[in-house]
């Protein structure tokens, strides 16, 4: 929020793509895991090969229960090593942009500024197009149903935006006035309004 505000005081617009991976956690490739543990320097990555595969789960409904089937992909969800193992697995995603790229777990985000909301959307959409080569390169994928584009800047000059189309192929990315992020309601004037209300709600529910 502070990076889009000195971006808005500068009389700039930022726009935004909040992306969203499918299954993030549970599509992550052992081997080429254990590969960039490797490139990072560390040389015990049979280790974790141990750890990771040979895994096996099953299915519990109605006090009925599947087969154990070997998990063949994913980091454990809830353990310790989960969240660190995926954080190593997209720490090279900036390389595949040219832009300011935001990396908390699987949530990520793409930032752009500039004085044209034309010209962002383009260049969001480039840079959109080329992080979903990298995710299907690394076997993760992006939902584009669930993907949002936002663009931040003041009441007036919002007022005066005709259209903000950020694309992905064919496919036109949602674009939204607020947006949730790591648990947090930002609205495109980042004036606090969405946040305020959100808790309000809480309190009201409570």
């Amino acid at each position: 929020m502070d990076h889009i505000k000195m971006l808005n005081s500068q009389n700039l617009f930022a726009g935004m793509v909040l992306m969203d991976l499918q299954k993030a956690f549970d599509t992550v490739d052992h081997d080429i895991l254990c590969k960039k543990l490797e490139a990072m320097g560390l040389d015990f990555t049979k280790w974790f090969q141990s750890y990771l595969k040979n895994r096996k789960q099953k299915v519990v409904a109605n006090d009925t229960s599947s087969e154990a089937g070997v998990v063949t992909c994913g980091v454990p969800q809830g353990s310790i090593l989960g969240p660190l193992l995926f954080l190593c697995y997209v720490n090279d995603m900036p390389m595949s942009v040219k832009c300011k790229l935001l990396l908390y777990a699987d949530d990520s985000a793409l930032i752009i500024s500039g004085s044209d909301p034309k010209v962002i959307a383009e260049n969001l959409s480039k840079e959109l197009e080329s992080c979903r080569q990298w995710l299907i390169d690394n076997k993760l994928s992006l939902h584009l149903g669930k993907t949002e584009a936002i663009i931040f800047g003041s009441k007036r000059k919002l007022s005066k935006i005709k259209s903000f189309e950020v694309k992905s192929g064919d496919v036109v990315i949602n674009n939204v006035n607020n947006v949730k992020y790591l648990g947090l309601q930002i609205d495109n004037t980042l004036a606090g309004e969405n946040i305020v209300m959100s808790i309000l709600k809480r309190l009201i529910l409570d």
